[in-house]
């Protein structure tokens, strides 16, 4: 940290710029930014990773560049560090920087996928950025797909719609929760069957719960057969829960249909 004290870089990170020295001189913000960056290529990765942490608490667009090149770090901390500094950014991103969050999807490292996937969605994204996305719901990787997954669900995005519809039939359960949930943010009422399909036959709790949440926010009658089987025989009890709290919000808390009367179809 030779060249900028220690006490400076401690206060950028943990408190607003203008909190650490009320009682003495003002520190000059552009001598600050052009210290971190320095930081940037300190030989210590903590050092970096604070360096990163401070400037994307300052959410300059004149940084962007640095953290750009902060986004391809040897340690996978700073990566992610780099990538929420980005999305910090938000609607003053550069245009460069969603494209490279994007790749960053396919950092071998799953926390820089999640931490691109969550900025991507804070920053925006266009046609062509929803696009690079929706190709990495094909990828092998599923952590690749999970990251996906996760900005279309933050970027709400119509485009997207197909290839989330697709994904309910992803092999990994998260993919397809998360498929639920975007397909959820969407408020497409073409989506209601395959929502409703997936409380009634996913083989995971989790995907059938989210199914059950988004149905309850839709608080579309057609699907209230659906819940009601959901309620009465979900083998999980969380399910059966968030069945009757989406009746609920429907208002269909009623005494459940037979069985036999209930199918996906219906």
């Amino acid at each position: 940290m030779k060249g900028f004290p220690a006490l400076v870089l401690s206060c950028l990170v943990l408190f607003p710029l203008s909190g650490c020295y009320h009682n003495t001189q003002a520190i000059d913000e552009l001598a600050a930014v052009r210290h971190l960056i320095a930081l940037l290529g300190d030989p210590e990765p903590s050092v970096r990773l604070a360096a990163v942490q401070a400037l994307g608490k300052l959410a300059r667009p004149d940084t962007a560049t640095s953290l750009l090149r902060s986004l391809h770090d040897a340690d996978p901390a700073v990566r992610a560090m780099s990538a929420w500094a980005l999305g910090n950014l938000e609607e003053e991103a550069p245009p460069q920087v969603g494209r490279a969050l994007v790749a960053k999807l396919d950092d071998p490292v799953p926390a820089v996928k999640l931490a691109a996937a969550q900025a991507i969605g804070t920053i925006g994204g266009t046609d062509t950025i929803v696009t690079l996305i929706m190709n990495r719901l094909r990828d092998r990787n599923v952590t690749t797909r999970r990251a996906a997954v996760r900005s279309l669900l933050r970027l709400e995005s119509a485009a997207a719609m197909p290839m989330l519809l697709h994904a309910l039939a992803d092999k990994d359960a998260q993919v397809r929760q998360g498929a639920v949930a975007a397909l959820g943010e969407l408020v497409d009422r073409r989506a209601l069957p395959a929502i409703r399909d997936r409380l009634l036959r996913d083989t995971d709790a989790g995907v059938r719960g989210e199914a059950a949440y988004r149905l309850g926010k839709f608080g579309d009658q057609t699907v209230v057969p659906a819940l009601q089987a959901a309620s009465s025989r979900d083998p999980d009890q969380a399910v059966r829960r968030w069945a009757v709290w989406a009746l609920e919000q429907i208002g269909s808390v009623t005494t459940p249909a037979p069985p036999a009367r209930i199918s996906s179809s219906s």
